[in-house]
């Protein structure tokens, strides 16, 4: 059990013997960087507490293999993704080397995010899940077609299907909820007291740290005197996000970070790209890399955007100073680019932020992700001014502004950034 989890042997060595042990507590809690392994242990767990024989890897039992295939009515699985590209990823590795390995591993990557949208989850917020119920049964007929083609091992069309998964589970991440709501919580909690099909209902919630106060509350309670036969599994970046009373309650289990080969050879092992990954240094750095959009795309426009703002607004209050800020504003004039003209590129490098092609769906959120970066780099500068600092706080707060307006009320990215621009005295006209 657990062969899956490569490089972690500290935290292997633990879960193994709670496991045979039987001494598996109510709530763990997986501590550990992006990339190190949380949410595959967590999933591994879930199989060997269902399994009806002893856990073992290869089991064939009708519990392991509805766990294998993430499709188990006693596990339920949500919060924030961390790796949204893994179907790109998986979906390469299924058309370079189309294979029931291959296929099972494109699989997991959709039902992942298949999982996020159970109906158990969504009870009551019905008329927002409906929004997803296209993409999702378009990606389980693309998931059934595919493996249809890799039994007969005809690979005609194949290319074709996991685009079209791909894609389809594209439009699904930008319905994904950017936290943890509370409605999910109280449902989960509803579900968790109910006996369990099988053995063990499992409930694991990936970056609970993105949980408000209102959903940490909730889930405290259930925490406090869970059920005899649920389990609870969360998992987060830092523990010092992590709530004390629920640090209390949990198991800690750490996950060591991944040193440059180790990543290198887990990329190797488990999707073997065909690329040079010589220079990746972490699983992080590849997942980013395969966005159609990829974060170090996006700060590169979002400093010449944030750079061409605060020159602008420089030079019309000299109170305005800090060496980050100038250094920003310098690289804008220097490309002669104006905030207006930034925002069109990158609404043309995206496709109209997703509007014209699904692979671009989170290109907003990244971009305003970007220049959170650049300002939060200014806010810390010990040189920047008093009023620069206030400036930065201001565009902080329409950031925050703009985010929600996006996530919860569906507002275009357009108009957002209209109305962005607008409030710094400029128009921008819409060029998509």
């Amino acid at each position: 059990m657990f062969e899956n989890l490569l490089f972690q042997n500290h935290a292997l060595e633990q879960l193994v013997s709670l496991a045979k042990e039987k001494k598996v507590p109510p709530a763990l809690l997986f501590v550990g960087p992006a990339g190190s392994g949380k949410l595959t242990a967590a999933l591994e767990c879930a199989r060997v507490l269902s399994c009806e024989k002893a856990g073992e890897w290869n089991c064939q039992c009708i519990q392991c293999n509805c766990h294998r295939n993430l499709m188990h009515p006693d596990l339920l699985l949500f919060g924030p993704r961390e790796f949204p590209q893994e179907t790109i990823v998986t979906g390469e590795y299924l058309i370079r080397k189309p294979n029931l390995t291959s296929y099972y591993a494109f699989a997991r990557s959709i039902r992942k995010l298949l999982k996020r949208f159970d109906s158990v989850l969504w009870q009551g917020e019905e008329a927002r899940l409906s929004k997803a119920i296209q993409s999702i049964e378009t990606c389980e007929e693309m998931l059934q077609e595919i493996l249809e083609q890799v039994l007969k091992k005809k690979n005609h069309g194949l290319s074709a299907l996991v685009d079209s998964a791909v894609n389809a589970a594209a439009g699904l991440e930008s319905l994904v909820p950017d936290g943890i709501p509370i409605f999910m919580i109280r449902n989960m909690i509803s579900w968790a007291v109910l006996a369990p099909s099988a053995k063990t209902k499992m409930i694991i919630i990936q970056n609970a740290d993105a949980a408000n106060e209102s959903s940490r509350n909730a889930m405290l309670k259930i925490l406090e005197e869970p059920p005899e036969t649920a389990r609870f599994i969360l998992t987060s970046s830092s523990r010092a996000t992590i709530i004390a009373t629920i640090l209390s309650r949990s198991r800690l289990i750490s996950f060591d970070p991944r040193t440059d080969y180790q990543a290198r050879e887990i990329i190797s092992r488990l999707f073997h790209a065909n690329e040079d990954i010589q220079e990746i240094n972490s699983i992080s750095e590849f997942f980013q890399n395969k966005s159609a959009y990829p974060p170090k795309i996006a700060i590169q426009d979002a400093a010449l955007f944030v750079g061409a703002l605060l020159g602008k607004a420089m030079e019309k209050d000299a109170g305005l100073s800090g060496e980050r800020a100038l250094e920003l504003a310098s690289m804008a004039q220097g490309q002669n680019v104006s905030t207006l003209s930034m925002l069109r590129q990158v609404s043309e490098k995206t496709n109209g932020f997703g509007a014209k092609n699904s692979k671009f769906t989170n290109s907003f959120l990244v971009f305003i992700r970007g220049v959170a970066q650049h300002l939060t780099s200014i806010a810390t500068d010990p040189s920047s001014s008093a009023s620069l600092t206030m400036y930065v706080d201001r565009l902080f707060s329409k950031l925050r502004e703009m985010n929600m307006q996006y996530r919860t009320l569906n507002r275009s990215p357009e108009l957002l950034l209209e109305a962005f621009a607008d409030i710094f005295g400029e128009q921008y006209e819409s060029h998509i």
